[in-house]
């Protein structure tokens, strides 16, 4: 399974059975954004980049077209950092663990070396500082901005 499929996984499983409700609910770890907005965000980017490669298709699946066709692009990558983020950002913001297991950590963990200081001139992210006893899922997690420390942690 690539990187890019076990993103899509988890976005799917994140937004399994989504209520109406929950489309207006906020998500903190990107803060003035609810579900909807960041479904709209990761919908958008998708097809960008497919309009982008001239790829049209009827399959409403954007994750299998994407896949069928680009995950062999270097954008691919920025793509499947944000799938897994922002899978982890709505389970998250609905309650679930959005636990992620160690293929997925290794490959945030090694986006993050590759890109060094360039992941941050943006702003797009912003590192938290963490205590070193918060686990490898926090840490990693502290590194593109997002807090998995438990509630009361």
């Amino acid at each position: 399974m690539t990187a890019y499929s076990r993103g899509a996984a988890l976005f799917r499983a994140a937004t399994a059975q989504l209520g109406a409700a929950e489309l207006l609910l906020p998500v903190p770890s990107c803060p003035g954004w609810t579900i909807s907005d960041v479904l709209t965000h990761v919908a958008d980017n998708h097809e960008a980049v497919l309009a982008a490669h001239g790829i049209v298709s009827d399959d409403a699946d954007l994750f299998a077209v994407y896949e069928e066709h680009l995950t062999r692009q270097p954008r691919a990558l920025l793509e499947t950092l944000e799938l897994i983020l922002h899978a982890w950002d709505i389970a998250r913001a609905r309650g679930m663990s959005g636990e992620l297991d160690d293929a997925t950590l290794d490959f945030l963990l090694a986006f993050a070396v590759d890109a060094g200081e360039q992941l941050y001139v943006d702003g797009a992210f912003e590192m938290m500082l963490v205590s070193t006893d918060v686990g490898r899922e926090a840490s990693v997690l502290a590194l593109y901005g997002r807090d998995a420390r438990p509630a009361d942690g």
